[in-house]
Formats: structure tokens, sequence, C-alpha cells
């Protein structure tokens, strides 16, 4: 995101929060804001998981875009590679909070 967009932005969550009057508060208030946070997240690369296989990195983020309940065999397969390419921690991106229950 280039620099004026994210002034741009800035200013647009801003207004969300124009019922705070201290102009302070309010810019502390979009700085904690999730949803302003999320989107200066930069990704420097992305990797399948068939490519991974060997690596290992600090932090692995696991988006599920497609997956359902009915797991199969070899979805199981290549999860348990993602998550095993973690050294710290893995987060789980879209996954349905019923599937670690």
């Amino acid at each position: 995101m280039s620099s004026d967009d994210q002034r741009r932005l800035f200013a647009e969550i801003m207004e969300d929060y124009s019922h705070i009057s201290q102009k302070r508060k309010r810019i502390i208030a979009v700085r904690e804001d999730k949803y302003f946070n999320a989107l200066q997240i930069k990704c420097s690369s992305a990797v399948t998981c068939h490519k991974s296989q060997g690596g290992q990195w600090k932090a692995i983020f696991i988006d599920n875009p497609f997956w359902r309940e009915d797991f199969e065999m070899e979805d199981l397969k290549w999860l348990y590679t993602a998550i095993t390419r973690a050294t710290d921690i893995v987060y789980f991106v879209n996954f349905d909070k019923n599937l670690f229950k």
C-alpha cells in the first residue's frame, strides 16, 4: 500500500471514531483498531505446503479458503506438514472453530 493510500485509509478510519472528541484519543483508537492493523500486514512471501517441506519458520499462517469439515486423509497429511513447519507459533486463518473441538 502506498503512503498516500495509507494516509487516506487512516483518515477514513478516523471518521469512524469521530464520536471521540479528543484527537489524540481518536488516533490511539485507530491504531488499536483490529481491522486497520490487519490491513497493515505486509506479506514478504507465501509458500505452498509442498514447497515448504524441509523448511522451518518461526510463525506459520495456514489459510483455509475451501476446506470442509469432512477432511480427507490427504488433506490431513498436508495440514500436518504445514503445522510442523513452525518453530514457535501457528496461526489458523478462516478455519471453522468447530474443527478444534
